[in-house]
């Protein structure tokens, strides 16, 4: 497998934060910290900006797409999640308002037929989860990351949530937090699964492979690490970047993986192999925040505090 540059584009006033392409489409949206989203189509031709949505007021940290690439979500350091309809970006389905804090990653379940979030950030070391309806908007449970229970308010502190992610089979979720570790919970049953361990240092990105057994984690200690998700047992450490794994993701194909990090670098990995068959040093200029397989694996997009937008072709 290999990526080559495609299309790069100046995408926004201010570092872009998040990507996410929509499903069944050519089409993405990225995040920024110029308060803004905004949809691209991928054309024969080059990027293509089809809307500007405004409305935050402050920071874009995480925008994501449901299945049916019909609904599209962004959260925001102004505490608020934004949820609409991907090709009417005036109509709002949601507004949800939180705690300071408490909006730092954004995750749809993948069950087409139901409009499930899962909300991640905050010291109370949880993942809010929310149900969105005709006309209404529920929270249907917290699922807590688990602690010792002798641990001190300062470390509890350092159980800041950052990450979520969502299995493709929609039976767990997964949740990355500040201290390093991972939770894994059971959906129908609310339980805990797990926890992962071996990182040390803030987990920023979460994504399980395309069949659900494997979780990838992205982390500031420099390492994307590979576990079981039944076991939640390390299988793999990978190494090679020089400064924080900010953002990992899945090819769907299931044989590869990307990330990005703090040292301006996106990488592919081949997952039998468990080696690094790529590194592109040159397209970025600025720490990566977020990458993106398209859901038929044929891109991959990556966006940056250097305000760009690159695609790339996989072949």
């Amino acid at each position: 497998m290999k990526l080559t540059k495609q299309y790069d584009t100046v995408a926004h006033d201010e570092g872009v934060w998040s990507v996410a392409w929509i499903p069944n489409t050519n089409s993405l949206l990225t995040g920024s910290v110029d308060e803004s989203v905004k949809r691209w189509d991928v054309t024969d031709t080059g990027l293509s900006e089809v809307y500007k949505q405004d409305g935050h007021g402050l920071g874009v940290i995480s925008v994501a797409a449901h299945g049916t690439g019909q609904f599209a979500a962004s959260s925001s350091l102004d505490s608020l999640i934004r949820v609409w309809d991907v090709n009417d970006h005036a109509n709002n389905v949601s507004v949800i308002e939180m705690a300071p804090t408490e909006t730092w990653a954004v995750a749809f379940g993948p069950n087409p037929d139901i409009i499930d979030l899962a909300v991640s950030g905050g010291t109370r070391n949880t993942v809010v989860l929310w149900r969105i309806g005709e006309g209404r908007t529920e929270n249907v449970g917290e699922l807590a990351a688990p602690t010792a229970a002798a641990e001190s308010k300062a470390h509890k502190r350092e159980q800041f949530v950052l990450s979520a992610a969502y299995s493709p089979d929609g039976t767990k979720l997964a949740a990355g937090c500040m201290d390093g570790t991972v939770a894994v919970w059971d959906l129908a049953t609310s339980k805990v699964l797990g926890k992962c361990e071996g990182h040390h240092k803030p987990v920023r990105s979460l994504a399980f492979t395309s069949d659900s057994r494997m979780l990838l984690t992205g982390c500031d200690d420099m390492h994307v690490h590979l576990y079981d998700v039944e076991s939640c047992a390390l299988v793999e450490a990978f190494s090679g970047h020089e400064s924080w794994v900010l953002s990992v993701a899945a090819h769907p194909g299931g044989a590869a993986f990307a990330s990005g990090g703090s040292d301006a670098r996106v990488k592919l990995w081949d997952l039998h192999t468990r080696t690094c068959v790529q590194t592109l040093a040159s397209d970025h200029t600025d720490q990566v925040w977020g990458v993106a397989f398209s859901g038929s694996g044929g891109h991959l997009a990556s966006v940056a505090d250097d305000k760009r937008l690159v695609v790339y072709a996989v072949a």
